[in-house]
């Protein structure tokens, strides 16, 4: 057996590398349309089950969203997960892991990085915002619910991290390189929530920033794992432990009820999208983006 032989095979991480074990692999034009076809139908068709499966109208969404109304939209994004799943399978005729997932080593640590990470980048700018008194801070206490909203949630980010950072990184990677597929899985993620109320230019370029900070960290973990669960604690803290609105979102099932103070200034406070609608979470993320490009470019 020569020497050549006895060495182990390169492992190609998932991030970006996933696309190479599809047998057909999907262009990144069509992989576009893939994912708008998976959230608009898969979304749909799962909220259909949903909505009447846990008593909620149709109409509770565009409200104040008590706990099963938030649980019926977070986890109507599995239906979407699962279309692309299809894909994946049927079509490019790869395993779903690819996208992200496996092989992967340390899978509790880096969930456990990702988490403490989503606390600390999202608790900055909303403790800045109390300690400075632009927020107030109230009692709400309902901690049962709010800690099952975080499984709704965990559904929810690692949907979004499957569509951008998983599947259309990947294929955007193959066809274009790195220096196009980081800001073209940015635009698409950023468009997908240029329909949310409130939105603003700042909250427009906040959700670009952190597509961003995930799509490196992503790129140098090599999966989703970390990005998933950062993700999944970014968004929970804001609505669900802050009381804040996620992305437009209200959400009623939470620990605190923080919300802006009589006179307070929505350049920092975000206003009705919440707090990534506010310049402070802009300086945070250009911070982030920064060290998570540096990591990056070391490990590389």
């Amino acid at each position: 057996m020569s020497v050549a032989e006895q060495q182990e095979p390169v492992v190609v991480p998932p991030v970006p590398g996933g696309i190479e074990r599809a047998r057909r692999p999907t262009g990144p034009v069509l992989g576009l349309v893939v994912v708008v076809v998976c959230l608009l139908v898969g979304q749909t068709a799962t909220l259909l089950v949903l909505f009447p499966l846990l008593g909620v109208p149709p109409g509770a969404v565009r409200r104040p969203m008590g706990i099963s109304a938030q649980l019926a939209t977070l986890f109507s994004f599995l239906g979407a997960s699962a279309l692309l799943a299809l894909w994946i399978l049927l079509k490019e005729r790869r395993p779903f892991g690819s996208v992200g997932f496996f092989p992967a080593r340390r899978i509790g640590a880096r969930l456990v990085l990702g988490a403490l990470a989503g606390l600390v980048a999202l608790s900055l700018p909303v403790g800045v915002n109390i300690l400075s008194g632009q927020f107030d801070v109230g009692e709400s206490a309902r901690v049962a619910p709010a800690l099952l909203a975080l499984v709704g949630f965990a559904a929810q980010a690692s949907t979004e991290e499957v569509l951008t950072r998983g599947y259309l990184l990947q294929l955007a990677h193959r066809k274009w390189g790195l220096a196009v597929a980081i800001p073209f899985q940015g635009v698409v993620f950023t468009a997908l929530h240029g329909v949310n109320s409130d939105v603003s230019v700042i909250a427009l370029v906040n959700i670009f920033l952190i597509a961003v900070v995930f799509a490196f960290w992503a790129l140098t973990e090599g999966g989703l794992w970390g990005v998933c669960a950062f993700h999944a604690v970014w968004n929970w803290c804001q609505g669900n432990v802050y009381g804040i609105h996620v992305s437009g979102m209200d959400i009623t099932a939470t620990v605190l009820n923080v919300h802006g103070a009589p006179g307070s200034a929505a350049l920092l406070t975000g206003g009705g999208f919440g707090i990534e609608g506010s310049l402070l979470t802009t300086a945070v993320l250009l911070v982030a983006a920064v060290l998570a490009f540096l990591v990056h470019r070391r490990r590389a």
